[in-house]
């Protein structure tokens, strides 16, 4: 899925000032073709979005980006691929916040503080209309400044919860580029095997209960681990296992159901 020369040179790095989403915006570029790895950036968004067409509030102050990059194929590294991207983010946040806030991760690739969310993932992917080369995006909000106010899920923002810190939405792009290409090297390098392994070491989820959407219906069991793609799975009261690929997962707190879903 992944091509080494995606690494080869950095990053071009283009900042606007407002757009609609730039997980649109890389969406038009994809389609155009030519296409360089490249990070879209906004200071403010007007339309952005998250999973399942949710709404993503674009305070000012926070980063908004999108990745963009050509892939060969859409393989089974997908699932690591997101994995990997929780876990370049979770690296981001330890080192902007100087150590003082260290996220714990939700399937796919929610990153949370105390289980509040802290940053929004969305990976998409198409073909381009004029060359048929294939593309990947990976959508990041990550709350640098401000925490929006949502009512379905708490949320949290770096700088509220280490307030002495002052970090531009600039300067973290550049922390997340780096560790984002960290990644990137790793699967190609050490296979996804190795992703997982530290997404294992990261999850502060290990003992709770999950409900996930399957076909029309839902399945609710206990975490139990990731299969060797990195998919979910869990395991119910009565001791089925089902594996999760895609789709709606809630976590499920004593007794009722969190609204924070991917």
């Amino acid at each position: 899925m992944l091509s080494s020369r995606i690494l080869d040179h950095a990053w071009k790095m283009s900042w606007h000032e407002t757009l609609d989403s730039t997980s649109v915006e890389a969406a038009r570029i994809g389609a155009g073709g030519l296409i360089e790895p490249q990070w879209i950036a906004a200071r403010h968004q007007t339309a952005g979005r998250g999973r399942l067409g949710r709404k993503w509030v674009s305070d000012t102050g926070n980063l908004y980006t999108t990745a963009l990059f050509p892939i060969t194929e859409l393989s089974a590294d997908i699932a690591a691929l997101s994995l990997s991207v929780g876990l370049a983010v979770r690296d981001s946040v330890i080192e902007l916040s100087q150590g003082r806030v260290i996220p714990g991760l939700k399937w796919p690739n929610d990153v949370r503080v105390d289980e509040a969310k802290l940053c929004g993932i969305l990976l998409e992917s198409g073909t381009s209309n004029e060359t048929h080369e294939r593309w990947m995006s990976v959508g990041i909000g990550l709350n640098v400044r401000t925490a929006p106010e949502i009512d379905a899920y708490r949320t949290a923002s770096i700088i509220g919860l280490a307030p002495d810190i002052d970090i531009a939405p600039e300067d973290a792009l550049v922390v997340l580029e780096g560790y984002f290409r960290k990644r990137l090297a790793q699967i190609l390098e050490q296979g996804r095997e190795s992703i997982i392994a530290d997404w294992m070491d990261a999850t502060d989820q290990k003992n709770s209960q999950y409900r996930a959407q399957v076909g029309r219906g839902h399945f609710q069991g206990e975490f139990a681990g990731l299969d060797e793609y990195g998919h979910l799975r869990l395991r119910s009261a009565s001791g089925e296992v089902k594996t999760i690929t895609a789709g709606d997962v809630e976590l499920v707190k004593e007794g009722f159901l969190d609204a924070s879903r991917n």
